[in-house]
């Protein structure tokens, strides 16, 4: 199905709940554009997470709520004042029966979504839902897929992410007070994942690997996260030397991304953060275990995956219920590796191997 672009005056779209795949959206967002470039793009967004759109010149309006925070009626409540913005097309990007309830009730006159969890009566144009098997197709294609429903427009090569000045003063300040200059090689350490222990690689060997980073590459070690991996960071930083801090909890996202694209280099758990580090430049050595890289590896050139074969992984599973090899496998060696190469491209001893 492609629809006439002249039909349609306002788009509502419906955003996902992560930061990562909000982050791995962006590129369809540039194709809804492309497809439709005389259209009012509004996204509907959680707002803790509307910050990673703020800036993005494909969108025209953001539209946060919290929905956490309403009762089912207020948001039944909520969901029909949009009607006022009289959308013509609604995109859902999340794949929940009460997405497409909201894009009903705002009275949407094209509801375009995945079918699933029986939603099919609430959309006018139901998109069967790709099969989800290993090796799976990337979350960004997902996206890009259903805006094709839609229209030709070509989505972007790479995922937006907008430094505002005022993020880039911060992160100047706050590398200013911790004594980091030009000639420091800086790696950023994401040791969360938001959603769950199964993607996190054990604390003690990242404060391992942060030793290593201080003592041999003479180093230093930014460690980030939201604020409940605050506990976390301070675990990490008693086993560390001078030249470790954490900054868990402790920034705005807009200024996580200003710090991101200082750094040298980031070292992270399959999280969020990653593909906010992916759409700022930033080199990445990302930790893969019970969940699969060809579905939510950074869309960027600059990367390198570690990852050990197990016979249960990929598994999605938010917990491990076994004994956790996917992750207890990966050494600290295996890190070590690939962050002494980035070392030695920044300082341009690129024949050491």
């Amino acid at each position: 199905m492609i629809i006439d672009g002249d039909s349609i005056k306002n788009i509502l779209v419906r955003e996902p709940n992560w930061i990562g795949d909000i982050m791995m959206s962006t590129p369809a967002i540039h194709a809804l554009r492309e497809s439709f470039p005389n259209s009012r793009i509004s996204v509907l967004i959680k707002k803790g997470l509307a910050p990673l759109l703020e800036g993005n010149g494909d969108i025209d309006e953001i539209i946060s709520f919290s929905p956490e925070g309403l009762s089912p009626l207020s948001r039944i409540s909520f969901y029909r004042d949009l009607k006022e913005r009289d959308f013509d097309l609604a995109l859902l990007f999340t794949n929940s029966f009460e997405s497409a309830l909201a894009a009903w009730l705002a009275g949407a006159k094209i509801r375009l979504g995945y079918r699933k969890d029986m939603r099919n009566l609430l959309l006018t144009h139901p998109v069967p839902l790709p099969k989800r098997e290993s090796p799976r197709m990337h979350q960004s294609k997902f996206y890009t897929d259903l805006v094709a429903e839609a229209g030709p427009g070509q989505p972007a090569d790479r995922l937006f992410f907008h430094v505002p000045e005022e993020a880039a003063i911060e992160a100047e300040k706050i590398w200013q007070e911790n004594g980091l200059t030009g000639s420091s090689f800086v790696v950023g350490f994401g040791v969360g994942a938001a959603f769950g222990n199964a993607k996190r690689w054990p604390l003690e060997r990242y404060s391992e690997l942060a030793n290593r980073i201080v003592r041999e590459l003479e180093g230093k070690v930014i460690i980030f996260g939201g604020s409940g991996d605050r506990g976390d960071a301070e675990n990490i930083l008693s086993g560390c030397p001078a030249g470790v801090i954490s900054l868990a909890g402790g920034v705005s996202l807009k200024t996580l991304g200003a710090l991101l694209k200082r750094c040298d280099l980031y070292v992270t758990n399959d999280s969020g953060p990653m593909h906010i580090a992916a759409a700022v430049g930033t080199p990445i050595v990302a930790i893969f275990g019970s969940t699969d890289p060809s579905e939510s590896a950074p869309l960027s050139d600059l990367y390198t995956i570690v990852r050990k074969e197990a016979d249960c992984s990929p598994c999605w599973k938010r917990e491990c219920p076994t004994d956790h090899r996917c992750m207890e496998e990966i050494n600290v060696d295996d890190l070590f590796s690939p962050v002494s190469e980035y070392y030695r491209a920044k300082i341009g001893d690129t024949d050491v191997k």
